[in-house]
């Protein structure tokens, strides 16, 4: 098996979390020419990582791969065989895909476009405020007691928390004590440790490449 994209993004991460949980590694590669190039495009019209090749077989989507890989390869389980339990845990991710990641945006240009800011930090809290409600404080993981697919969802997105953390983003996770507490398990275990060093390596060699090139 064979994954495309960069370690920087949480949708990449996302299927890398779910095989190293599994006791496996995915190697990673960028396409030849890119991800616009006519070459990935004929294995992939959306142009967009992660996209996973296992043989002649391509599967594109974060969630899509996470659920295939816990699937097809040997490990524990990452989505639970307790249907509420299970529904809980696709719903993290949902809640993260929907009304967390379409926010970053604003607070990635937030240089640029500074009174884009606000608005993109409202949304987060209120996104952050819907996870915490969906979330059991009992619980020792995103949901439940071991590691499952809305750890391996929330890990790399909260990542971002911390890094913007000076523009307002850190307060938005310590608003939320059942998710702050989270948290500092998370990247304190073994697998958050290692996703969170391998983004952070990611975005400092992307601040790198865009300095240079300006």
């Amino acid at each position: 098996m064979k994954l495309y994209g960069i370690q920087l993004s949480p949708f990449v991460m996302r299927p890398l979390l779910v095989a190293r949980a599994k006791g496996h590694e995915l190697d990673l590669d960028q396409p030849e020419g890119g991800f616009k190039s006519d070459a990935f495009l004929a294995i992939s019209p959306i142009g967009k990582m992660p996209l996973l090749r296992d043989g002649d077989f391509h599967l594109p989507e974060s969630q899509v791969i996470a659920e295939y890989l816990d699937a097809a390869l040997p490990g524990p389980k990452m989505i639970s065989a307790d249907p509420k339990v299970a529904a809980r845990q696709r719903l993290i991710c949902r809640l993260a895909d929907v009304y967390v990641a379409s926010e970053f945006g604003g607070v990635f240009g937030a240089r640029e476009n500074p009174e884009g800011l606000a608005p993109a930090l409202a949304k987060l809290a209120t996104a952050m405020r819907y996870i915490e409600h969906f979330r059991c404080d009992d619980d020792a993981f995103a949901i439940g007691d071991s590691f499952s697919i809305a750890d391996a969802t929330l890990i790399p997105t909260f990542f971002f928390f911390d890094f913007f953390a000076a523009i307002g983003t850190g307060a938005l996770v310590e608003a939320n004590p059942g998710l702050a507490a989270w948290w500092a398990r998370a990247k304190a275990s073994e697998l958050g440790a290692r996703a969170v060093a391998e983004q952070t390596a990611g975005m400092k060699a992307m601040m790198a490449q865009r300095a240079a090139a300006a």
